[in-house]
């Protein structure tokens, strides 16, 4: 049985959150949404995928590689419009940029300061690059290879296809037009016709919000007596949020839910419950604030980020002896958001609206104010996944993004976990950070162990 992923294809797209020409390439307002949190926040989230070899990697084979993904939908930057609140439109990238090579040799032991070198290089959505390649040497021969992606030009799901189509050499063809003079006439013109039709979903956004009342707003007033500062300011230093990896055999994580009369993907859903209960992520009813992503990607979407997301707020201590009320709270979830929508369709065409001041207390309120737990399943990779320059020993798939530890302070610190199947084993990727408590890998490796213990789960922790 195949672990279908928790965000799993809703039934209706929204309409309102992309663009009615199937040949235009405005971006949607979750794409525009995402870059307005880059250039808010100063830092953003970024996809990164590496493989292991055990032997050396083909330099050729990465090249063809590098140059079958400039081809997909990753071959493309976002160019912004002439207008302060206009939207912003895609245009094509296809030189792709060049390969980084870490030379001095990392051991085995050493793998985790990959990721502090991986942060350091630049990915941008507009100035680019929106993606790149490295390849780390490993003591003994090896080498890791590392693909990093902007979550602005692609989400877990989208990345997943672009490797899958650069691998078998069929990259989809996303058909964007190259960069244009940004303040010509004629884009003036449109851009300015495109802000009019908008108007109606505008006007419609400002009455929502005037219904649901302005209880956020009194406390974005209150928050700071200024607005914030970028997080990632040239005199802050920046932390990394500690990661663990989870290596599990598939046919036991099956075995074990069967058992428990769940799905495998509840399983990762009350092992992320449970490590928020040891970490202390609980709203002040003392439940834990689940997020689940939603995917909405359809076959040639071109969205970068095609998706939504559910919220399920569960007790713990249930939820350990009775994961199945976990999966019925997940399912109800589900089943609203087919129905209702998620809340913020209704609203997101706000988005090229919003001033970046705002866009930073926002993401405050929304972290802190429940102290949200993410959990993105994807489910059962492609096969071309499992090594796109030949068979890797092992997968790594998570999400790095750079703070500021004055930033985790005022988030409330994170907690997000990513897992996913390919080749028989089910790996879950943990980002885990408590302010003061929970920094380094060492504190957070015995919370991981101790959740695992807590559903019946073993494996190896890497």
């Amino acid at each position: 049985m195949s672990m279908a992923p928790a965000i799993r294809q809703r039934r209706r797209r929204n309409q309102a959150a992309t663009p009615k020409e199937g040949s235009d390439n405005v971006l949607c307002y979750m794409d525009q949404a995402s870059f307005v949190g880059l250039r808010a926040l100063g830092r953003q989230p970024v996809l990164s995928l590496t493989w292991f070899y055990p032997q050396p990697i083909d330099n050729a084979a990465v090249a063809q590689f590098n140059e079958e993904l400039a081809k997909g939908l990753l071959g493309r930057l976002l160019q912004r419009s002439p207008l302060p609140w206009g939207r912003h439109r895609w245009v094509s990238s296809p030189m792709p940029a060049p390969v980084s090579w870490f030379h001095d040799p990392l051991t085995i032991e050493r793998l985790p300061e990959l990721r502090t070198k991986l942060a350091e290089l630049t990915i941008d959505p507009e100035h680019g690059p929106g993606w790149r390649l490295a390849v780390q040497q490993l003591d003994g021969g090896g080498a890791a290879l590392s693909i990093l992606v902007s979550h602005t030009i692609a989400d877990g799901q989208a990345v997943v296809q672009a490797i899958a189509t650069a691998v078998n050499g069929q990259p989809l063809e996303h058909g964007f037009p190259a960069p244009s003079w940004r303040w010509s006439p004629m884009r003036l013109a449109h851009d300015s016709m495109d802000s009019l039709r908008a108007l109606p979903d505008v006007w419609h956004a400002l009455k929502v919000l005037t219904f649901r009342g302005r209880p956020e707003a009194s406390t974005i007033r209150h928050t700071s007596t200024e607005p914030l500062k970028n997080d990632q300011s040239t005199s802050a230093a920046v932390t990394s949020v500690p990661l663990i990896q989870i290596i599990m055999d598939t046919a036991r994580c099956e075995e074990r839910a069967s058992v428990l009369k769940v799905k495998r993907n509840t399983l990762i859903s009350t092992l992320a419950v449970q490590l928020a209960l040891r970490m202390g992520r609980l709203d002040a009813t003392g439940r834990v604030n689940l997020v689940l992503p939603v995917s909405d990607r359809q076959p040639g979407e071109r969205r970068g980020n095609a998706l939504s997301s559910v919220t399920v707020k569960t007790d713990p201590v249930t939820c350990r002896s009775n994961p199945q009320q976990l999966q019925t709270e997940i399912r109800a979830a589900l089943t609203q958001l087919d129905k209702d929508g998620d809340g913020v369709s209704d609203v997101i065409p706000l988005v090229p609206y919003v001033p970046l001041w705002l866009a930073r207390n926002m993401e405050q309120l929304a972290i802190r104010a429940d102290l949200s737990v993410g959990c993105s399943l994807l489910g059962d990779l492609p096969p071309e996944l499992s090594g796109p320059c030949g068979k890797a020993a092992l997968l790594q798939f998570s999400i790095l993004e750079t703070f500021t530890a004055e930033a985790l302070t005022r988030l409330g610190g994170q907690l997000f976990l990513l897992g996913y199947s390919l080749g028989g084993q089910t790996l879950v990727t943990v980002c885990g950070y408590t302010p003061g408590r929970i920094t380094t890998r060492a504190q957070l490796m015995p919370l991981v162990q101790e959740a695992l213990a807590d559903i019946g789960l073993d494996g190896t922790i890497s």
